[in-house]
């Protein structure tokens, strides 16, 4: 069925039927010329094709969401959390999200700039991952700019660019995390990191640091990466405890190495937190269901999804940046060190 058939059966003509299809406001098509294209197309079960549609309107209703993950997206906590809040706003709106994900080499098999050429979409949401290296962040922000392209990235950018930008300081989130611990009275903190490749792990070394450097005179680093990984995370815990007795709280910068640094602390006879305190950077659904129940770092991926999803759909509005607070979910793995247990 196409658009001269639903013309000639209504007894009009194509551009008639588009002005109806597309609802244009001030035409002079009748409302009884109107209603009889209306009840063609439903006699007809005409679907004009949605995309061409859009195209020639010169506009797609479809935003881009850019997620260069290794492992599948949909399994992602953060990033479950973030589609949620993005698809809400959307719909709303009547517009579709379009999702390119597949590895760390989507870079270079979908180049961002090269979906942009393509003119499938109204605006871009670009999830940065804490492998995304800052070359790669200039260059697209540098390519999108020139071609005044609407696009919205989110976390680990720390440039100057004019753009619109959404995150969470990680530095600061490390800093009062560790400041939390020495308010219970520990002074001997471990900080479990990921990767030194990993972007945000400078700056979670640095909220530690500051933390110690403000709160103690005599400052003991204990810092072991990790690699975001629960195998190297128990060793990792079992190793520093064994190295330093004296530690009575681990800070863990990723939360797949949480459930990991707490069975370590276990299977060494301790217990948590009587012994000792944990705090995981990030909070997610698992860790209320450990046992203990982790005191974790909250950051609001939903908020955040839906003010990515505002900003990709204000296209003329001055560039925004937007810095989320977080929240410290205490629950049972940290206590003040020396409290008495019955």
């Amino acid at each position: 069925m196409t658009l001269r058939e639903v013309a000639k059966a209504a007894g009009v003509s194509r551009t008639t039927v588009s002005l109806v299809l597309n609802n244009v406001k001030g035409s002079r098509v009748s409302q009884s010329t109107k209603k009889r294209v209306l009840e063609v197309i439903k006699k007809l079960d005409y679907n004009p094709h949605l995309i061409a549609k859009r195209l020639a309107l010169g506009k797609t209703n479809s935003i881009g969401l850019y997620i260069p993950f290794t492992s599948p997206v949909f399994r992602n906590y953060t990033i479950i959390e973030t589609v949620g809040g993005i698809q809400d706003v959307l719909n709303k709106n009547g517009y579709d999200l379009v999702l390119f994900s597949g590895s760390l080499n989507l870079s270079k098999e979908r180049p961002i700039n090269q979906i942009v050429k393509q003119n499938t979409l109204d605006g871009l949401i670009i999830v940065n991952t804490r492998y995304t290296t800052h070359h790669f962040v200039n260059t697209y922000i540098k390519d999108l700019t020139e071609r005044n392209f609407n696009f919205v990235v989110l976390h680990y950018y720390w440039g100057n660019a004019k753009i619109n930008y959404i995150g969470v300081d990680y530095e600061s989130d490390a800093f009062k995390s560790v400041s939390y611990l020495i308010d219970l009275g520990h002074k001997d903190i471990a900080l479990l990191t990921g990767p030194s490749k990993a972007l945000i792990t400078s700056r979670i070394i640095e909220g530690y640091k500051g933390a110690m450097q403000k709160k103690q005179m005599d400052t003991k680093y204990i810092i072991e990466d990790a690699e975001y990984d629960y195998q190297k995370a128990y060793d990792k815990t079992q190793c520093i405890i064994r190295k330093n007795p004296s530690v009575t709280a681990f800070f863990v910068g990723g939360y797949e190495m949480a459930p990991g640094c707490l069975k370590g602390v276990k299977d060494l006879g301790l217990h948590v937190p009587k012994d000792i305190s944990i705090i995981c950077y990030i909070d997610n659904e698992m860790m209320s269901f450990l046992d203990p129940p982790l005191t974790a770092v909250r950051i609001p991926y939903y908020d955040i999804g839906k003010k990515a999803a505002e900003l990709a759909l204000r296209t003329e509005a001055e560039k925004e940046r937007f810095v989320f607070e977080t929240e410290l979910v205490i629950r049972g793995s940290t206590s003040r060190r020396g409290q008495v247990w019955s």
